[in-house]
């Protein structure tokens, strides 16, 4: 079914982005959800939980009134190990974390996505620059770099 509107389309572009994330997350061999590149990387399973809690940012920000967000998050968080049925339950956060994204994106109107929200050092933006920079823009990076990881871990050489 094609999207009826602007909010519906960019609910549909949520969508194929988790869709293509949770693809690539299904290619991590047995063995490796704690595996990272180096010593400073985030390992497959810190990256599902980032992005979730990326996912929890966007919830408090969109279905409550708080509009101020603290973003320090990526290489400065501190490593975690997980076991193969937390990082199930993570996938499954992951699987119906992106149902309810789309839900709220498809929910924003002409004057909602012009609110604005700001991070704890005073940089404002509206909620449409969240949405793509923060939550949509950021998972792909994120998705590249599990891309990047399954590659390595293959012994294939990407092609540039």
């Amino acid at each position: 079914m094609k999207p009826n509107n602007t909010f519906d389309q960019l609910a549909a572009l949520s969508s194929e982005i988790r869709r293509l994330t949770l693809k690539r997350l299904e290619e991590v061999p047995e063995g490796f959800i704690n595996w990272r590149l180096n010593n400073t990387a985030m390992s497959f399973a810190h990256l599902v939980q980032h992005i979730i809690d990326v996912d929890n940012i966007f919830f408090s920000l969109s279905t409550t009134n708080k509009r101020t967000f603290k973003w320090e998050m990526g290489s400065e968080e501190p490593h975690f190990n997980v076991d193969e049925t937390i990082y199930k339950s993570l996938i499954e956060t992951l699987k119906a974390n992106g149902e309810k994204r789309n839900i709220i994106i498809s929910e924003f109107n002409a004057i909602t996505i012009k609110d604005l929200v700001r991070n704890t050092k005073g940089e404002e933006m509206t909620f449409w620059w969240f949405i793509m920079h923060h939550v949509l823009e950021h998972e792909t990076y994120h998705r590249g770099q599990i891309a990047t990881y399954l590659k390595v871990l293959k012994g294939e050489s990407a092609k540039i």
